[in-house]
């Protein structure tokens, strides 16, 4: 789960809260903060503590762009006050608490050894609360992001292989900007990251180019 960085609170006042969705937008790109799916169509602004639970409706702090999915999935489930019981991609390490390995994002019992348990029982409180792991086998169910998600990694996949065959000639930066582009065209930060996780030109391109990212998170300790 890629870890955002939205910056101070813009410089007005949000008579709405959906008035913050272009600002939102413009700080973390098009994608949901959660699946990081790419959101075609019109983003939902996502309260992290539920407004009709008494989360403040307009507070920059309280506001993350999500996709529809993730959004009815969490609901009024995160009452005033509870945020702190779980791990928000504003505010924590998610791209760690998180392992890509398939199509599936598991939360990483690796990471949390070092971590803690306080943060290994956030983490796996917000991979419920989204319903992250979610495979969509149920009749009725029109959940679209884990079919993104495989469409993503077979597309990454593809294109590390290609990039295996190029990089030593004069198509490499022809190559690298594609991938970057198709990233960017597809989401899921965190696939294009696992499938070029030893390639390390690629993965700060990655950082580099989808707008938001916290790059504190991706500095060697």
């Amino acid at each position: 789960m890629r870890p955002v960085d939205k910056g101070a609170a813009p410089a007005v006042v949000f008579e709405r809260y959906q008035d913050a969705e272009p600002y939102l937008e413009e700080r973390l790109g098009p994608y949901c903060s959660f699946c990081e799916m790419g959101i075609r169509h019109v983003p939902e602004v996502e309260h992290k503590e539920a407004k009709s639970a008494g989360g403040d409706l307009t507070a920059w702090d309280n506001l993350l762009l999500s996709c529809k999915y993730c959004n009815t999935r969490k609901g009024t489930k995160v009452r005033v006050g509870d945020s702190g019981k779980y791990l928000w991609p504003d505010q924590d390490d998610t791209f760690h608490a998180f392992s890509y390995r398939g199509d599936i994002p598991v939360p990483d019992e690796e990471y949390f050894l070092e971590a803690g348990d306080e943060i290994r029982g956030k983490a796996y409180n917000l991979y419920e609360l989204v319903g992250l792991g979610n495979i969509p086998i149920k009749l009725g169910d029109k959940d679209k992001r884990y079919g993104a998600r495989s469409e993503a990694r077979n597309i990454a996949t593809g294109n590390r292989q290609a990039w295996e065959k190029v990089k030593a000639t004069s198509e490499r930066y022809t190559y690298l900007d594609q991938i970057v582009e198709l990233a960017l065209a597809y989401g899921f930060f965190s696939v294009w990251m696992e499938i070029f996780k030893d390639d390390d030109e690629v993965k700060s391109r990655l950082i580099d180019a989808f707008r938001g990212t916290r790059k504190s998170c991706f500095t060697e300790k």
